[in-house]
């Protein structure tokens, strides 16, 4: 219907407003303008204090925010996205989006990924490859919704039937695609559904050309959720292609767990090829929204460990195959590296000794606390350590501490325990297991009598 040419069959009688309408109207304009003065704040650059996306804010680890503290060598472990689309390929969302959506959840670096052959909303958006890193870069330099401490690399996910593969430190993504060609939808790549296993060299050798000059202009490339395509449906199956591929450099990394999906196979693909592992979001809405519809409590994420904290720092990360998956409360990684990671968040204190409690022996105290933003759960696998309070699992949640009450504990020795976290996988099947050392202590000052040892006379054998 249209209501502008709709006749009028009464005429309108307007009220005048009395003093009370007044009063809430005016109520409401101070309202309208407070809120628009509180918008105009937030998109002022160098006031710009939105708590919510900030990186400074000053939330507490937890799994909406991966915050980690640095590790015993001096080493920082940030978490990052290496897979993230937005309107400039077939994602839903404005770069600055990406940013701030990363910035809230504790992240400190991200890569673009276009896809470079597929551009549905090329009307609006161009054919420009680069633009999304260009529109982020500019965005960061700003200083809006302080995010200056928010790393941004130029990515490109090279998209063909055969496999998918991102690669990230770019200086130009439009030269993976030097004929030009853009789709609208998978289906017209041709062949998207029909993959020949038992191919030519076609494919591969447009893949090969492509990887060479992303390690041209200094790139560093991995292989997309490697289960899909496959042609042994849930394997990560490596060619000889992929294999010439990994021995020359060309693909340096894996993704073990992208979106709401995991890889197992592709752990031991990378252990096996020395690739780094990654864990992303590869992101198409909202991060939120598609973390909310998974069910998960956190985002995923990859873990760099760095020794600084400029986009150099984070790309020698990749080239050291320092980085560790997060995936559903998960730590996918090698061994090194995962154990570098629980070094770092957890922390245990040997807090009371008690020698020679009656009846029940040797007895004692630690705590164990969490600094980091997700759960740890524990088996205590040490020989000969019983524990009172807990069967041998135990979870430390993210912000808190366990006290453990143990017998058998022999004080003037005590160096640690010897852990399997649950909660980790260091390859497809297997977790970490290692001995989280207790943190130097006094056991002069820790000493003293025991619970049954401080019963008075005249209550033993009441109480």
């Amino acid at each position: 219907m249209n209501l502008i040419s709709r006749p009028i069959s009464k005429p309108i009688h307007q009220t005048p407003p009395s003093s009370g309408d007044l009063m809430v109207k005016h109520r409401n304009f101070r309202a309208m303008v407070s809120a628009l003065a509180m918008l105009a704040g937030l998109f002022t650059a160098g006031e710009a204090s939105a708590e919510f996306v900030t990186q400074s804010d000053q939330r507490p680890p937890s799994p909406a925010r991966l915050i980690f503290p640095d590790t015993k060598d001096g080493h920082h472990i940030f978490a990052g996205d290496l897979h993230l689309h937005t309107v400039f390929s077939d994602g839903s969302a404005w770069p600055t989006l990406r940013l701030a959506e990363a910035a809230h959840d504790g992240l400190k670096f991200v890569s673009f990924t276009e896809h470079d052959i597929i551009t549905p909303k090329i009307r609006d958006t161009g054919t420009n490859k680069n633009r999304s890193y260009e529109i982020g870069r500019a965005f960061i330099s700003s200083g809006m919704l302080g995010l200056g401490g928010m790393k941004l690399s130029l990515g490109s996910e090279i998209t063909r039937a055969i496999g998918h593969f991102n690669c990230h430190f770019l200086k130009d993504a439009n030269a993976l695609n030097p004929g030009k060609v853009h789709y609208s939808t998978f289906k017209q790549t041709g062949g998207q559904l029909r993959v020949d296993w038992n191919r030519t060299s076609a494919d591969e050798k447009d893949l090969e050309a492509r990887f060479r000059e992303a390690k041209r202009q200094g790139a560093i490339c991995q292989w997309n959720h490697p289960t899909i395509p496959s042609s042994s449906p849930g394997e990560a199956v490596v060619t000889p292609f992929l294999e010439r591929m990994f021995s020359e450099g060309l693909l340096s990394g894996i993704e073990v767990a992208q979106s709401d999906f995991i890889h197992p196979s592709a752990m031991d693909v990378a252990l096996k090829y020395n690739l780094y592992i990654a864990a992303t979001t590869d992101a198409h809405l909202g991060t939120a929204l598609e973390q909310e519809a998974a069910g998960m409590d956190h985002r995923v994420a990859t873990l760099f460990l760095t020794q600084g904290e400029d986009e150099a720092a984070f790309k020698d990360a990749l080239e050291k195959r320092r980085t560790v998956g997060l995936f559903r409360d998960t730590f996918f990684g090698t061994r090194e590296n995962v154990q570098t990671v629980m070094n770092a968040v957890l922390k245990m204190s040997f807090t009371k000794y008690s020698p020679s409690e009656f009846l029940i022996g040797n007895s004692g105290e630690m705590e164990i606390a969490n600094a980091g933003p997700i759960d740890v759960e524990l088996e205590i696998v040490q020989p000969d350590f019983r524990l009172l309070n807990y069967p041998r699992f135990v979870k430390i949640p993210h912000g808190s501490k366990v006290t453990l009450k143990a017998l058998r504990i022999d004080g003037p020795n005590f160096k640690g325990l010897k852990v399997r976290v649950i909660n980790s996988l260091v390859t497809s099947r297997d977790q970490l297991e290692f001995f989280l050392e207790a943190q130097p202590f006094d056991l002069n000052a820790i000493t003293g009598k025991g619970t049954l040892s401080n019963i008075p006379d005249d209550l033993d054998g009441w109480m």
